[in-house]
């Protein structure tokens, strides 16, 4: 049995401060996020900064308010309201988001300068559109095998996708259906133990295409004073041909995966938030 909880918030926040943050945020929410794991259980936070591979959270960006077309900062109003997601697939993370919530009055995270105290937490299923919960053992007993999804990237999405020749790392911001699934199918594989491999790889590459894009944007974002792309918008994927229904289910699968975990690299900053329409 594996019976690791697979948890998706969504925080209500009201701007305490007036200020200006960059246009993810995201860099800062990873900030907050740990500073919040070192005062409730620093050892944990240790643990999270010495762990290799990836980490087991995801953020998104705030969300909210407004974004200076000029300039693209987020500019913040004090009693202004937005909302952050925050996904755990951690239970001693899940105990910790808890304590910070319940531990105090007002809660707040402070993203730069700026407090945000969370008025609301939403973490039912249906009680918002990006919230959920499953566990790993839910999703392995998943086996519809729809032949078309409709998703959503609400966040730039940039996938490492190998080296040129000369060894410049490759980043792909658009998300073709094997680039999609190969990071997920790799995390599955280790928190499972299973072992679908890359022939399962194969099989989307050759099987799953993009169909309609319904609209695809490329946006800009800076990281520790290097810039990055993303992409971001609408499409589905379609399965050509399904006659081998375990690997079509396995797919399926692995999209439900990624509401929780992101897609891409950086979904600790807010990149790669993607959900099932």
């Amino acid at each position: 049995m594996t019976t690791t909880a697979l948890r998706a918030f969504v925080l209500d926040l009201t701007a305490l401060d007036d200020g200006v943050l960059p246009v993810l945020a995201g860099e800062l929410a990873h900030a907050a996020f740990y500073a919040i794991v070192q005062s409730v259980d620093p050892a944990l936070s240790q643990q999270m900064h010495d762990a290799q591979g990836r980490s087991a959270f995801a953020l998104s960006p705030l969300y909210g308010y407004w974004r200076s077309p000029y300039d693209r900062k987020v500019k913040v109003s004090a009693g202004q309201p937005g909302w952050l997601r925050i996904c755990l697939l951690d239970d001693r993370l899940f105990e910790v988001f808890q304590e910070h919530l319940l531990g105090r009055a007002l809660p707040t995270i402070r993203l730069g300068e700026v407090r945000l105290a969370i008025t609301h937490v939403y973490g039912a299923p249906g009680s918002h559109p990006w919230c959920g919960f499953t566990t790993l053992d839910e999703l392995r007993r998943v086996h519809a095998t729809p032949t078309h999804w409709a998703l959503e990237f609400a966040s730039p999405t940039a996938i490492r996708w190998g080296e040129a020749d000369n060894q410049a790392r490759r980043i792909e911001i658009f998300p073709q259906p094997r680039m999609a699934v190969a990071g997920l199918r790799s995390r599955w594989d280790k928190l499972t133990g299973d072992a679908w491999g890359r022939e399962f790889e194969e099989w989307a590459e050759r099987n799953v295409i993009v169909g309609t894009v319904r609209r695809w944007q490329m946006e800009s974002f800076t990281y520790q004073r290097q810039r990055y792309r993303g992409g971001l918008g609408a499409l589905e994927y379609h399965v050509l041909d399904a006659s081998r229904a375990e690997q079509v289910a396995h797919f399926n699968r692995l999209l439900h995966l990624a509401f929780y975990t992101g897609i891409g690299y950086k979904t600790t900053m807010g990149l790669g938030q993607m959900r099932i329409l």
